[in-house]
């Protein structure tokens, strides 16, 4: 599996996205090549196997809201290869 993060380490929310797919990946004993790129990104995103998860807003959501994607869509779109290889 190969398993690309575009994320901006300034964020926190986005820090720990790239935190909890590196997890991910060790608890359950996934064979994958993690490639990561850190940019001044609002939102991250996350490419599995060359499908595509990230933010499909056109205006920003306000400061209170959470991300996309969120470590909740990202554990079920890397469920989801997981179970499909």
């Amino acid at each position: 599996m190969e398993i690309g993060l575009i994320y901006s380490k300034t964020d926190p929310r986005q820090a720990e996205a790239r935190d909890f797919v590196k997890r991910f990946v060790e608890q359950r004993g996934i064979v994958a090549r993690i490639i990561e790129s850190e940019q001044p990104v609002a939102s991250p995103t996350l490419i599995i196997n060359g499908q595509t998860l990230s933010e499909q807003r056109t205006r920003p959501r306000g400061a209170a809201t959470g991300m996309f994607p969120n470590v909740d869509d990202i554990a079920y779109a890397l469920e989801r290869h997981i179970w499909s290889v």
